[in-house]
């Protein structure tokens, strides 16, 4: 049993989280433009960064007490599709832009840069796959639109979870494999290794955020008049997108440099037809 929970300690909070990954985000971008090193994942950083102050302003809007009127309603409906909207954006374009940071790594000859490519597409069509089939039934069956509360939601169903909590668990092991399978060829000094590691398998957190709220999930821990807001703020703060942002901002810079010039140094003996077109991948 939850008790009934302040608002304004758990807004602050939250908030904070995602300004620090909102600041990580504009530092990684920014460093990777003076450094003249921007390429597409920088790019796609940009988008889950913009809805990171989406996800502000609905925090700051939805969890606070509301008079009840239609007026309200209607915008307690809206604050939910948006919230469903934002946090799907960022949840799954954070994963884009990370496996487009392992495509960079990849060597334009590397048999292993298609099936990179073809898993970051993936997870696009999966995004929208996902978003879809969680907005559609929440359009179509409106009950979840007429509860008295300060907080309504529109849950996805079980058979809708039971496709999406796969597919988030699947998708961050793969983030986690393909880095390691990329640096098993790769030579490089321990703590080079271990940098490149610890930065790229900071998708364990996702995952294992994605495993808390699953377990809580199905086994119904949330209940009390608290629930709703511990709820909708866990499940806010489970992607753990903020210490991915921090890690990537600080050492992609040298993992890219020094996982290129690894690469191009092998390509010298073993494909010397490769190293122009990976010069030019990297220099683009």
């Amino acid at each position: 049993m939850i008790p009934a929970q302040p608002y304004l300690p758990w807004k602050v909070s939250i908030s904070i989280l995602h300004v620090i990954g909102i600041s990580s985000s504009v530092l990684r971008v920014e460093y990777r433009r003076r450094t003249r090193r921007l390429w597409w994942d920088d790019y796609a950083s940009i988008v889950p960064a913009a809805f990171e102050c989406v996800a502000i302003a609905i925090i700051w809007l939805r969890f606070r007490r509301y008079a009840d009127s239609e007026h309200v309603r209607q915008l307690k409906i809206a604050l939910s599709y948006t919230n469903i909207t934002s946090l799907s954006i960022i949840i799954w374009w954070s994963r884009i832009t990370l496996a487009l940071a392992v495509v960079r790594i990849t060597p334009v000859w590397s048999r292993t840069r298609l099936w990179v490519v073809g898993c970051t597409c993936a997870f696009i069509v999966a995004w929208i796959a996902i978003l879809l089939a969680i907005l559609v039934p929440c359009a179509v069956n409106t009950d979840w639109q007429h509860v008295k509360a300060d907080i309504i939601l529109c849950a996805a169903s079980h058979r809708v979870t039971n496709v999406t909590v796969p597919t988030n668990l699947a998708s961050d092991m793969i983030l986690v494999g393909f880095p390691l399978y990329r640096l098993w060829y790769i030579k490089l000094r321990p703590a080079q290794r271990r940098l490149v590691l610890f930065v790229f398998s900071t998708s364990v957190l996702s995952l294992f955020g994605e495993l808390t709220v699953t377990t809580i999930a199905y086994g119904k821990l949330f209940n009390g008049p608290g629930a709703m807001l511990v709820w909708g703020m866990t499940s806010s703060m489970y992607r753990f997108r903020y210490l991915r942002a921090i890690f990537r901002c600080l050492s992609r810079g040298a993992i890219v440099s020094t996982l290129v010039t690894t690469t191009m140094s092998r390509a010298t003996t073993s494909h010397p037809i490769g190293v122009t077109s990976l010069q030019e991948d990297y220099r683009n």
